[in-house]
């Protein structure tokens, strides 16, 4: 059977290089279809879901396990309404739930399965990130930024993956397990694609001048996929069963 997972594990990473060096080539060389591009981007997401949904777990990570391909699947739903649908707002939610899952994820990494201070630290740190986003949207408001919905989800959002990527760097580097590193450096690549992401969208609330500006603007146009699927293809193998 591992011979088998072998195989599985080897073939996942073969086709994800094959179709992120495929929408890399159209993008950088508008050679293609944006729509080809997108769809080649959506079908590594899935194939990142159905690796993690159909592999096997040992007993003892089935709720890790579980929260995981949770997660992916909120992923998979938001970049459905984001990169396909071009809902951005339904998107963004689902993104929320998928940050929420990760803290519950490394709250529970953290605590070594202890259920009870597991929940206590999951809902003061649920807390703490909302109580931190609505000080920096009561910022924006006093600095005259216009509020839409966006930005408020955004703000939250962007808080949580904040503190779970350094969660996640400090449980790397105190258990030093293949998994958790893993998971620690598609965290980080994570971040930089939603770095990325912001940079692309600020033109739509600040007005910047400048070729420098539109250099940065055209970079962070690729740099977002660029660093997003390597991100989810890492955090899928971080709930392998054989990776330890």
């Amino acid at each position: 059977m591992k011979f088998i997972y072998k195989r599985i594990f080897i073939i996942f990473i073969l086709t994800e290089i094959i179709l992120y060096g495929s929408f890399l080539y159209i993008d950088i060389t508008e050679s293609g279809s944006y729509t080809i591009s997108n769809y080649l981007k959506f079908s590594g997401i899935i194939l990142c879901f159905l690796f993690i949904l159909f592999l096997p777990c040992r007993k003892e990570d089935r709720i890790d396990t579980n929260i995981l391909r949770t997660a992916l699947l909120f992923t998979l739903i938001s970049d459905l309404f984001i990169l396909i649908l071009d809902y951005y707002i339904i998107g963004l939610i689902t993104f929320c739930v998928v940050q929420s899952l990760y803290l519950i994820r490394l709250v529970i990494w953290g605590n070594q399965m202890d259920l009870t201070g597991a929940i206590q630290r999951i809902v003061k740190k649920f807390i703490r990130n909302l109580i931190i986003s609505l000080l920096i949207i009561a910022f924006l408001i006093v600095i005259k930024i216009r509020m839409e919905w966006l930005i408020l989800i955004s703000c939250f959002y962007f808080i949580a993956m904040i503190f779970n990527v350094s969660d996640s760097i400090i449980i790397a580097c105190r258990y030093k397990i293949k998994s958790r590193i893993l998971y620690a450096f598609g965290m980080v690549l994570f971040l930089l694609c939603d770095i990325n992401v912001g940079l692309f969208n600020i033109s739509g609330f600040l007005t910047v001048d400048g070729n420098w500006f539109a250099s940065l603007y055209k970079f962070s146009a690729l740099a977002m996929w660029m660093f997003y699927l390597p991100a989810q293809v890492a955090i899928s193998l971080s709930g392998h069963a054989f990776i330890e």
